[in-house]
């Protein structure tokens, strides 16, 4: 069966065609004002069919080996992929994740990402159904609406992507907006600090606001702070730490030539990120050259570059392997750029690509800008911005491949910069100039 939503004029499910699906076999999520394509069904066309018992078991293997869901990976770096993930790995993850003591705080939360994404299902499909935790959900997010929950609902727990944060500091806030929260995470994109720095001012130095780190692929968090401790260390880095590994998953690092680095050692080395535990997933749907990613010890390659700081234990994500910029010899990530570019007083959002810049595959920065609006915003100019990170970070990494302002980034329905987009428009564009 193939359920889809269905946009103004959209007669069918795009690529469902293609796949075989029968008209039968497909179902609008409709609102209840909308009406449904011709030819076509409502989903609540599915209530009527009577019901039917859970299929029970209770068995470790057949727990271990039964999908409870597939959810598809982001797809910012390349076209998303069906993960098939276990009722193991849910269980897991509620037990690694959900406090096992009692909170000084009776946690409640507002969740207004889409449901389909691997931060969204734990959280509403079920931790609550094992926890009882009082949980809110939005069809779809909305500054405005969501700060009006927050306060009608006194949600305790804040949980939200960097730039929906972003977005709610542009509303301006009261003081009193975020009263009732208790504690805070981000997790996703990197949290810059200057994100983190302002967002807490709201909430108040006695409230947490930490970040997780996690994927699909992990059925979620995989690394983070155990509620309601603080982040204790932002280190020297823009993006902040993610913490710890969750209990019983294992974390190693490889270099480019995969050998194993150390990690938590003085000298604070960078890798590959590499898991291993029981909140891994199953593997891919229908993608035998994907699955066979595993190492021999069990491990599944992140496509993460991070590294775990001898001062404290925590782990700190520099950014994905296929994101890092060469330039010269040098690596240079991105969110590092990201995060200076994000203190400007003009700059609304950025997103930072490498674009080709010699035959020997060196790459430059480029930046796509979105300035504020009105009238300051409008003023800013290329050099402005090049002269901003130029007077901050080492040379090379200023902005040589060049600044373009754009209305808005593209972004997937989880507001993840789809970098993917932004590297084939550079590529359009350098090809112009040459």
């Amino acid at each position: 069966m193939l359920y889809h939503r269905a946009g103004p004029g959209q007669e069918r499910p795009p690529g469902s065609q293609r796949r075989g699906h029968p008209e039968s076999q497909i179902f609008i999520f409709d609102k209840p004002s909308q009406t449904v394509p011709a030819g076509m069904q409502s989903w609540t066309i599915l209530l009527s069919h009577g019901e039917q018992d859970w299929v029970r078991f209770d068995d470790l293997e057949t727990v271990k080996t039964t999908e409870a869901a597939r959810l598809f990976s982001s797809g910012t770096t390349g076209l998303p992929k069906a993960a098939r993930l276990s009722h193991h790995n849910f269980i897991a993850q509620h037990h690694v994740t959900e406090p096992q003591t009692s909170l000084p705080f009776k946690p409640s939360i507002l969740v207004a990402i889409p449901l389909f994404h691997a931060s969204a299902t734990p959280r509403t499909h079920f931790s609550p159904l094992r926890s009882g935790t009082q949980t809110y959900i939005m069809r779809r997010f909305d500054a405005a609406a969501f700060l009006a929950n927050i306060e009608r609902h006194r949600i305790t727990v804040l949980v939200g992507v960097p730039s929906m944060m972003r977005v709610l500091l542009d509303q301006r806030p009261s003081p009193h907006a975020l009263r009732s929260v208790r504690a805070a995470s981000s997790g996703a994109a990197p949290l810059h600090r200057d994100v983190r720095a302002r967002v807490k001012a709201l909430l108040g130095p006695a409230v947490p606001y930490t970040q997780a780190w996690g994927m699909t692929e992990t059925t979620c968090r995989a690394t983070g702070f155990a509620c309601p401790d603080e982040d204790a260390d932002d280190a020297d880095d823009a993006a902040c730490s993610v913490g710890y590994a969750v209990p019983g998953l294992d974390l190693k690092l490889t270099d480019e030539a995969g050998r194993e680095v150390a990690a938590c050692d003085d000298d604070d080395a960078r890798g590959e990120l590499w898991v291993r535990g029981p909140i891994v997933f199953m593997g891919y749907v229908d993608s035998p050259a994907a699955n066979a990613a595993w190492d021999a010890d069990g491990f599944f390659p992140t496509g993460d570059v991070a590294y775990c700081s001898g001062r404290n234990g925590q782990w700190y994500i520099v950014d994905r392997k296929k994101e890092l910029i060469k330039v010269r010899g040098f690596q240079v990530a991105p969110p590092e750029l990201e995060g200076v570019l994000l203190t400007h007083p003009l700059v609304a959002d950025v997103a930072v690509v490498g674009v080709k810049a010699t035959p020997d595959g060196s790459e430059l920065p480029r930046a796509y800008v979105v300035r504020r609006p009105g009238a300051e915003g409008d003023a800013l100019t290329v050099q402005d911005v090049k002269k901003y990170v130029a007077e901050r970070l080492s040379s090379y990494k200023r902005l040589e491949g060049g600044v373009v302002f754009v209305d808005e980034l593209p972004k997937n329905p989880t507001m993840k910069v789809m970098k993917n987009v932004l590297r084939e428009r550079a590529a359009k564009e350098m090809g112009a100039k040459l």
